[in-house]
């Protein structure tokens, strides 16, 4: 499939090694300041010393560009029965990502910001 060009949003099929499903994160495409603000954010100086801080940078960065997720993608318990996770009813769903499921959040900014692959010489293109 093709890059879309201008689309305001993106979607990044993860497969969730914790409830064996596919869950669809929306995003939108970083500017170009916050990608550079994002690796410059990787390292710290704290007491005149570099602190590797690229976890705190994933969630952070994550958090700003999601926009949301597939419909029935996310469940909270909500007075004992289990009920999708919707923006619409829940307007603290972010924050209850990066606080339930930071590795959701964390591995979106990890392949929008980092996840590039160059196909080498003499290796084939991916399907």
């Amino acid at each position: 499939m093709a890059r879309m060009i201008g689309e305001s949003q993106q979607v990044l099929a993860v497969h969730d090694p914790v409830s064996g499903s596919v869950i669809r994160l929306h995003f939108r495409v970083p500017t170009s300041e916050e990608r550079v603000a994002y690796q410059v954010s990787a390292y710290r100086l704290e007491g005149g010393e570099r602190r590797f801080c690229l976890g705190e940078t994933r969630l952070r960065f994550g958090a700003e560009i999601l926009v949301g997720f597939g419909a029935g993608d996310i469940l909270l318990t909500e007075n004992g029965c289990l009920t999708p996770l919707d923006p619409s009813r829940h307007p603290d769903w972010k924050a209850k990502l990066v606080e339930q499921a930071p590795d959701l959040v964390s591995y979106l900014a990890q392949q929008v910001f980092e996840g590039w692959r160059v196909v080498g010489r003499g290796e084939q293109e991916w399907g």
